[in-house]
């Protein structure tokens, strides 16, 4: 992202790179505070996402309509691995940009052998139309705070 230029995608679609968060943390960390002041049940801080990219834990992908930080994660039983999609932020809010991505996601999933591609989202109204697009839903989870 260091020589993009932030702009909302129409039909363009941009490749995101692989990025070293150390280069633009001054620009992710705005992005991360800002989904973790709308996202309060979240417990990690930015340092968290830092940290774990710099020790390639996690992967930032960057493009001129936002950001997007990685996982593998691998069942312990089946060892099946799952891309999982840990954050994602557009510049553009409510602009969906990540709808672009689909085909790039998936063949990141490939490359990296993954089997799975998950995500999660407090945004109900992303269900419908993440079933019309082949996702189905996998797990729902309730929470409660024990009482003192």
């Amino acid at each position: 992202m260091e020589d993009t230029e932030r702009r909302s995608t129409t039909n363009d679609f941009v490749e995101p790179v692989l990025t070293d968060i150390r280069s633009t943390w001054n620009i992710i960390k705005p992005g991360l505070e800002s989904i973790l002041a709308d996202n309060p049940s979240l417990t990690f801080i930015p340092e968290d996402v830092y940290s774990d990219c710099v020790n390639e834990k996690a992967f930032l992908f960057t493009s001129p309509v936002g950001f997007l930080v990685l996982t593998i994660q691998t069942d312990r039983y089946t060892k099946d691995k799952t891309l999982y999609m840990w954050i994602a932020y557009t510049y553009n809010k409510g602009g969906h940009e990540w709808l672009a991505h689909e085909a790039w996601i998936e063949e990141v999933a490939k490359r990296s052998g993954c089997k799975y591609i998950e995500a999660q989202s407090h945004v109900r109204e992303l269900e419908p139309y993440a079933l019309k697009r082949g996702w189905s839903l996998d797990t729902i989870v309730y929470r409660r705070k024990v009482n003192e």
